[in-house]
């Protein structure tokens, strides 16, 4: 057992289930500096869906490389770039997407 994996899949268990549960942008600065017009303009309770179920997939890899010392020699660098990439790529969907926008007839 890989005790520092197990401990950062801990962690990151933790803080994906507060974005998933739609707790954990409110600890945000940035959330915290955004004027109420420019938080209504955000769907939040999707993104912080997608945000939680990166960070659990990031958990879920950690927790198994913690687990399994097969995954951590053998497969856990990969995993852990395949995470890179599929994390860059949300992101480049969050950013370009107006899935996570209010349009602008439901803004009040």
């Amino acid at each position: 057992m890989d005790f520092v994996c197990l401990l950062f899949g801990v962690l990151f268990f933790a803080a994906g289930g507060l974005f998933y549960g739609g707790k954990g942008h409110i600890h945000l600065a940035m959330w915290k500096q955004m004027s109420n017009e420019e938080k209504e303009r955000i769907l939040i309770r999707p993104l912080c869906r997608n945000i939680g179920t990166m960070i659990l997939l990031c958990a879920a890899i950690f927790l198994a490389g913690g687990v399994w010392p097969f995954f951590k020699q053998h497969l856990f660098v990969f995993a852990m770039i395949g995470w890179m990439i599929v994390s860059g790529l949300d992101v480049l969907y969050i950013g370009k997407s107006k899935r996570y926008q209010r349009k602008p007839s439901a803004v009040r």
